[in-house]
């Protein structure tokens, strides 16, 4: 994929305001996938200071604005409008850390599996710094241009 977009303004990507654009950086693009990095501070939204991090459950957003940015990339490049996505579930959450330490960088990984027609997809996605792995999922998304055919508004 172009390279142009690796260190690109992930605001410009995904789809949300300040301060809910989590992830910091893209590192790495591939036609079906996305590397993007995050780092956790004493600043970073959803910061625990009992457990000097981020609960580890807010990974699913990560996941899920890695996959929004693949696909802000994807429409940067056809020159089209970012769509907007959904998130419709995630199967086998599995953690594997309690919270995601302040000081550390973090990379999340996601990889396309599929994409049908309608705009159905689903992607293998995981959180690791350094070996280690946090957190794993599958998540299941829905891309429209429509937002009235997922409303039901007309």
């Amino acid at each position: 994929m172009n390279e142009q977009f690796l260190n690109y303004p992930v605001t410009e990507l995904v789809p949300h305001s300040p301060p809910m654009v989590l992830i910091n950086r893209i590192v790495d693009t591939q036609p079906e996938g996305l590397t993007a990095e995050i780092d956790i501070t004493e600043e970073s939204l959803f910061f625990d200071n009992a457990m000097q991090g981020v609960p580890v459950w807010v990974g699913i957003e990560y996941m899920a604005q890695a996959i929004a940015a693949l696909a802000g990339i994807r429409a940067k490049m056809e020159k089209q409008e970012i769509k907007l996505g959904f998130l419709l579930g995630t199967r086998k959450y599995k953690s594997l850390q309690q919270s995601f330490q302040s000081g550390r960088c973090f990379q999340i990984k996601v990889q396309q599996l599929y994409m049908d027609e309608s705009g159905l997809a689903s992607f293998d996605c995981s959180i690791s710094s350094g070996d280690e792995i946090y957190a794993q999922a599958r998540l299941n998304v829905f891309e429209t241009d429509n937002a009235d055919k997922v409303t039901g508004k007309s």
